[in-house]
């Protein structure tokens, strides 16, 4: 209400004016708008699938529709502002399509609650939606809504192993044939290949190939492959064949009857040896593809002849002249050996010195088979050669020309021995000690079979710290008996080489406590629970089961190398 007055010298009067009140109007408004919100709809919601590839339609496909319906007011049970999560699924028709009826839905979701998304989700087999995760839509869409059914890609990593050793084998190719597609892969140095991008739901053929190696297949569904790392190991066997060859006198061109040959394989000198037939010939069987190999060749008055390295595979397709090798003659001189006396093999480096009737010639120094050559020698000569190496005992040897000659190599053999060594004896209390043995170590004993640790019988000994060059000279008793175990005392680091003064690999590098039995008797019925047994009190305590194991190999080829002992 408003108020006029008008005084120009007049009588006044007061004029009042009343406006409009819509107070009431509002008012009436609020009292309804809960009213309207209560109000609800419904509408069909429609899904049609179709593969994702194809794009065909997909019948049988199970679908999976979950929505939110937010309600102002509820009475059953009462409450204000309620959510209920809305579950429906169903199977779409030979169509491909689904129709969820009367989908019902609040005013009020669709005021306050618009941009709230219904989660989809729709599978069949291993197909599903973007990849089996669930899809968003919101109820606003324009139904139908296609949804596209595909099929997860996946990564499988094959290994791929050498059959007689399980040793990985790298540059191995790894093909896979799946539904008409083929995938490969190469594996690393450790012998894995991942394969990429192979699709799900299928039945896969692998196949592992590589040079020199025989082919191996696995043939199963992807869920089976990808179940264990077990099921996706490729085995190959290394194939073997015949190297056969023939060794000719360099000058004369003539065939050499009872040549030493012996096969090196990885640049390694084996112990396979063969002796030419009497037109010169020769051959090693069972020759595997999957080594170096090349051949050394000796005889008394030539020198020694080795062959370029071949694989077997390339080998095979050389020609018989190809396949010869030629030896130099020594002309008036006779092949001696440096060897170890206890175990007669070979001994490299040894300075020799030489002397014919009291006069010295020359020093010539051994070979990797420990032979020299002394050239000149007359029937009625005397030879004296005087062998020196560090590490063992000066040799002197004498024979005349006639002997030398007339007799076999033998007679030409110098054997050296290592300067004696004698171990410290240590206190295995005091944890510092290897305790060697020829048979193998638990914490009983059986006579003959099994020594007990701390207890050193005619089978083996305990070394304490120091540098051996010579295995025989620091443990010989457990290398009489066949070298087969080790207790390595706490705090004691001990290192084996596989040749003498320290040389070659290294066979084996451990830190106590380590007690190591020789694989080769892992089966055996007294032994073969060594390592997880309960040991008695002193002995658990102080080689417990986690500090047990079995070689990695043969020990008994261990026995004339070196070794260092350490105490840390």
């Amino acid at each position: 209400m408003q108020t006029f007055i008008n005084s120009e010298n007049e009588a006044e009067y007061i004029v009042k004016v009343k406006s409009k009140n819509y107070k009431w109007l509002w008012l009436l408004l609020l009292l309804l708008l809960p009213l309207l919100l209560l109000l609800r709809f419904s509408k069909d919601v429609v899904f049609v699938t179709s593969d994702a590839d194809s794009k065909s339609a997909l019948q049988n496909v199970n679908v999976d529709f979950k929505y939110v319906d937010y309600s102002f007011l509820k009475l059953n049970p009462f409450g204000f502002f309620v959510a209920d999560t809305v579950k429906l699924d169903g199977q779409t028709d030979e169509n491909g399509k689904l129709v969820f009826t009367k989908v019902n839905y609040s005013l009020y979701s669709v005021l306050f609650h618009y941009a709230e998304n219904a989660e989809v989700r729709a599978s069949k087999g291993c197909q599903g939606s973007d990849t089996l995760r669930p899809l968003f839509t919101s109820l606003q869409e324009n139904f139908p809504y296609d949804v596209l059914l595909g099929r997860p890609k996946t990564s499988l990593t094959f290994l791929v192993v050498d059959k007689e050793d399980n040793e990985p084998l790298p540059e191995a190719l790894v093909k896979v044939l799946v539904e008409g597609q083929e995938f490969e892969a190469q594996t690393l140095n450790d012998g894995t290949a991942e394969v990429k991008n192979l699709p799900g739901c299928s039945n896969l053929h692998v196949e592992g190939l590589k040079e020199g190696f025989s082919s191996d297949t696995l043939t199963a569904d992807i869920g089976t492959f990808m179940e264990s790392s077990d099921n996706r190991v490729l085995r190959l066997l290394p194939r073997k064949g015949v190297v056969s060859f023939t060794v000719k006198d360099l000058e004369t061109d003539k065939s050499i009857s009872g040549a030493a040959a012996r096969l090196v394989l990885n640049s390694q000198t084996t112990d396979i040896a063969v002796n030419t037939n009497g037109v010169g010939k020769g051959f090693f069987e069972n020759v595997s593809a999957k080594y170096d190999f090349s051949i050394l060749v000796s005889k008394d008055s030539y020198f020694d002849t080795s062959s370029a390295v071949f694989k077997l595979t390339g080998y095979e397709k050389l020609t018989e002249d190809e396949k010869v090798i030629k030896m130099r003659p020594c002309k008036n001189s006779l092949v001696f050996r440096d060897i170890d006396s206890l175990s007669g093999k070979p001994v490299e480096n040894v300075k020799n010195k030489i002397f014919i009737n009291g006069v010295e010639k020359n020093t010539a120094v051994s070979d990797a088979q420990g032979r020299f050559t002394v050239v000149n020698i007359g029937q009625d000569d005397e030879v004296k050669i005087v062998a020196t190496k560090p590490g063992m005992k000066t040799k002197t040897w004498k024979s005349t020309g006639a002997k030398l000659s007339a007799g076999r190599q033998s007679a030409r053999d110098i054997k050296l021995q290592y300067e004696k060594i004698t171990p410290s004896k240590p206190n295995p209390a005091q944890h510092c000690g290897v305790h060697f043995s020829g048979t193998l170590l638990a914490d009983k004993e059986v006579q003959g079979h099994i020594s007990k640790i701390y207890s050193p019988d005619i089978y083996g000994e305990y070394v304490g710290e120091g540098r051996y060059i010579s295995n025989q000279a620091a443990f010989p008793k457990a290398v009489q008996y066949t070298f087969d175990a080790i207790a390595v005392d706490k705090n004691t680091r001990l290192i084996i080489y596989s040749e003498p003064d320290f040389k070659g690999r290294v066979l084996l590098d451990v830190k106590g406590p380590c007690l190591i039995n020789n694989v080769k008797w892992k089966d055996e019925a007294r032994i073969k629970d060594v390592c997880t047994r309960t040991f008695s009190a002193e002995l658990e305590a102080n080689y417990p089961k986690s500090c047990r194991k079995w070689s990695d190999s043969n020990m008994n080829t261990w026995d004339f190398g070196s070794c260092v002992i350490t105490c840390e």
